[in-house]
């Protein structure tokens, strides 16, 4: 019986991070088609920190998530101007954070945010064909630890999930404690919670460090939904 329900349970847990790529229409919850090549009210934020409102070109995903294609906003006149994404920390349109991530290797990445904070929370919509208009894009979700620049996919996170999660969250020593013992609650199913408690922890010790595009999310009340 306890070899039947630990097998049950990593089929529920590859499931669970595999089903993401399955859903050949579970990208459309993050796009909204109709208004592709539209102008549409947002901002950018530079890389120092300056906000600027603009309206911005509604693109398909696999455009506005490439870092070498530019973001084409909309200025007097409705005249176009060209940003190199590599100028921007993010950008802001039809409700959707986009954010340049970096990553352990000197690597970065153009990610949608789900939450901020100093683990962020975070999708990629991956084309099914590269470099090319796309029939469907896979949803890929992420976790990453924006200070020691650990990042996980929710798949590999899920594969020896206190271990992996103790790695982002290990200067949080008594929520560190609880994941690594696999308490209830604090496990694998309950991750969002988890970076949500660090996150909370994080800005009471280091109010400052975190720099917020949007409203500082309110942790405690997604932690007791």
């Amino acid at each position: 019986m306890k070899y039947f329900l630990t097998g049950l349970i990593l089929v529920f847990i590859c499931s669970v991070a595999f089903a993401q790529n399955i859903n050949k229409e579970a990208y459309k919850r993050y796009v909204t088609i109709e208004k592709y090549d539209q102008p549409m009210e947002g901002f950018i934020i530079f890389n120092n920190g300056k906000k600027e409102d603009v309206k911005i070109k509604y693109e398909e995903p696999y455009m506005l998530f490439d870092g070498q294609l530019p973001l084409i906003t909309y200025h007097k006149k409705n005249k176009e101007k060209l940003f190199i994404k590599s100028k921007l920390a993010g950008f802001f349109v039809n409700d959707r954070l986009y954010v340049r991530e970096f990553f352990e290797g000197d690597s970065n990445r153009w990610v949608m945010v789900v939450r901020e904070g100093a683990i962020r929370e975070s999708i990629v919509l991956q084309p099914n064909i590269p470099y090319d208009r796309p029939e469907y894009y896979s949803v890929n979700r992420l976790v990453t630890n924006t200070i020691s620049l650990k990042a996980f996919s929710v798949g590999r996170l899920a594969i020896n999930f206190g271990l992996n999660m103790s790695s982002m969250i290990f200067d949080y020593s008594e929520l560190n404690t609880k994941v690594r013992d696999a308490e209830e609650g604090y496990k694998f199913l309950n991750y969002q919670q988890i970076v949500a408690r660090y996150n909370m922890w994080f800005n009471s010790k280091r109010p400052d460090v975190v720099y917020y595009m949007l409203p500082r999310p309110d942790y405690q009340k997604f932690i007791e939904n």
